[in-house]
């Protein structure tokens, strides 16, 4: 029975609507009565191609309404595939990841803020290298403000990674210094890929030749290289390739936040109990027939 009309949104601005039901769900054989859910009645207003695609949607913030805390599940896991390729969900304790995770700390606001997102993972960036270089960026900057702006979240709900303006530009500077001769870029000042994309190329000759970009947190590194580095996008008649991290300004929005672009191939954990998001690389395919998922 429908009991009323909702609105969920996400960290980048993407948004769905329907109305909200409940029913019982039931997962290795035990059923949980008065699940609250929704039932779609519009897509993601985002312009991603694949995004119109989704049928389904699984909620695993730590908000009350969200399917990890009405099922009570201590931890989750995913892993995000290629294209074509299998993924991997696991809620609950269950088999260990297939190699060993580093782990950093979620972050909770003990006040109250106009801008922090209480229910999303939030963990603590404190820096980012561009190969091996560390941008010169004061640490103070990653860290939120008296009104939450500057949280730093881990969302699979949003595709790609945004940061706020200064250490986009700072990054944006660094790789196109390390990229000079190793990549072209488009010189558009008019097209900027999903409305915070502003460098992209031409087709690169080698991924290999590429700089690697690392997210450094608190206790934990994120290595984004290859091709998760540069997105393919049309633009006319041209396929060009833009640079996966976004200005976070442009898009309006007061957060860095981390993709599901920059997860893939990546064991994700959520271990809600220790207060820790753990994460390492690996193949996707490979490691869901390691514990049994793939048919």
């Amino acid at each position: 029975m429908h009991v009323c009309h909702a609105t969920v949104s996400y960290a980048d601005a993407t948004s769905l609507e329907g109305s909200l039901a409940a029913e019982t769900f039931a997962m290795s054989g035990s059923g949980q009565p008065g699940i609250i859910f929704v039932c779609m009645d519009s897509g993601f207003s985002s312009n991603a191609n694949e995004d119109s695609k989704i049928a389904e949607l699984m909620g695993m913030n730590r908000g009350s309404l969200s399917c990890v805390t009405q099922m009570g599940f201590p931890k989750f896991s995913y892993c995000i595939s290629g294209e074509d390729a299998f993924g991997a969900l696991l809620l609950g304790d269950g088999p260990s990841a297939p190699s060993p995770l580093q782990y950093t700390p979620l972050v909770t606001a003990t006040t109250s803020s106009p801008y922090f997102d209480r229910v999303a993972y939030t963990v603590q960036l404190e820096g980012i290298k561009v190969s091996e270089k560390l941008l010169q960026l004061p640490k103070s900057v990653f860290v939120p403000d008296h009104t939450g702006a500057g949280q730093t979240m881990v969302d699979s709900g949003t595709q790609f990674t945004f940061l706020l303006g200064p250490v986009y530009n700072s990054l944006k500077d660094e790789f196109l210094e390390q990229t000079k001769g190793v990549l072209t870029r488009i010189e558009d000042p008019n097209f900027v890929f999903e409305g915070a994309m502003d460098l992209c190329y031409h087709a690169p000759a080698s991924f290999a030749a590429v700089p690697a970009v690392t997210l450094v947190f608190s206790g934990a590194e994120m290595r984004v290289s290859g091709e998760r580095l540069l997105y393919r996008v049309s633009k006319g008649r041209d396929c060009v390739y833009c640079f996966t991290f976004g200005n976070s300004d442009l898009l309006g929005i007061e957060a860095y936040v981390i993709g599901h672009h920059h997860q893939q191939n990546v064991w994700m954990e959520f271990d809600l109990v220790k207060s820790r998001v753990g994460f390492t690389e690996t193949t996707c395919d490979l490691a869901s027939q390691r514990l049994g998922f793939s048919p």
